[in-house]
């Protein structure tokens, strides 16, 4: 038996296995369940509607304001990196964005640190399941599969119109913010309350009719006049403050009026807010807190924390 040739190739064999096992593919490291078509087309979906806007799928895309999303899985996922530890990765950070949860040190420094991400556990999961399985990561991902994604992904989803309605709030989030974190990164808090006073509301209005949809900010303590809530939106702005004093997530709400539907989504104040809604010459410093009176003589929107109710978005579509 020593002496068998056929034996001792088997044991090299085997040998050389357990020594080099795969490790180019994220997804054979640890077997994973099978996963529908609906999957990853509501995966790519979020991604599009959260993501893309700042985290651009086009690594050449010239004055970008974050890592495009090719870089972010470059540094999250290694080859020993399972789906489920990166989705705890990824969920533990867009719940409270800080520079020590980054694991991209110098984009932070380059773009500062991200806003939260008002995403559920579910959404996150599915952002998780895509980029883990697609092939982001390829310098090729972007001239060769983007369009083909978007072909196949939007046909595979429908969406009710309260989700809908967050959609478009979605996407006008992300043209805003990426114009704010454009606006600081180039010249300041300073720059970005001029930004915010005279570019806001006509670029909200622009998505409006981008999007075939009357989309608007409002808030109880609001800064700008036009940015006041009525008496519905006052109600509901109370209902979410209610929930999130019970460490709840204040959730999405649609009426119906008429040949209209109106969605109300949450907003809350994240870190980077609190430069211009946080607490005076603490957290919104003396040079912003002058700045913000020269705008706004009437502001009643400074004092917030971490987590608070910032304001809604409001979204009134026509029923389909």
């Amino acid at each position: 038996m020593k002496n068998n040739p056929l034996f001792f190739f088997f044991f090299i064999l085997l040998f050389v296995a357990c020594k080099n096992p795969q490790k180019d593919n994220p997804s054979t490291v640890k077997a994973t369940p099978k996963h529908t078509e609906q999957d990853f087309a509501e995966g790519f979906q979020l991604m599009e509607n959260n993501c893309f806007t700042c985290h651009s799928p086009n690594p050449l895309l010239e004055n970008k304001v974050a890592p495009p999303m090719q870089a972010i899985k470059t540094h999250y996922i290694t080859s020993k990196t399972t789906q489920e530890r990166f989705t705890a990765d990824l969920f533990s950070f867009l719940n409270n964005p800080t520079e020590e949860k980054s694991k991209i040190p110098d984009a932070v420094k380059l773009y500062n640190i991200m806003p939260k991400m008002n995403l559920t556990e579910a959404q996150i999961s599915k952002i998780a399941l895509y980029i883990y399985h697609s092939e982001l990561e390829k310098p090729t991902w972007y001239a060769n599969h983007y369009e083909a994604e978007r072909k196949r992904f939007s046909a595979a989803t429908a969406l009710s119109p309260i989700e809908a309605g967050q959609q478009l709030a979605l996407k006008t989030k992300g043209v805003l913010g990426k114009n704010l974190l454009g606006a600081i990164n180039s010249k300041g808090t300073e720059h970005a309350l001029s930004f915010c006073a005279t570019r806001a509301i006509p670029l909200t209005d622009s998505m409006s009719v981008a999007l075939n949809a009357k989309i608007k900010r409002v808030s109880d303590k609001n800064r700008n006049p036009n940015n006041k809530a009525n008496a519905e939106e006052l109600a509901y702005i109370e209902t979410a403050k209610l929930a999130i004093a019970r460490n709840e997530n204040p959730k999405p709400q649609l009426t119906t009026l008429g040949n209209k539907q109106i969605g109300y989504y949450p907003i809350t104040t994240d870190n980077m807010c609190l430069q211009c809604h946080g607490k005076p010459q603490t957290e919104v410093l003396p040079k912003t807190l002058t700045k913000i009176k020269s705008l706004y003589p009437h502001d009643q929107a400074l004092e917030y924390s971490t987590g608070d109710l910032r304001g809604i978005w409001v979204v009134e579509m026509d029923v389909k």
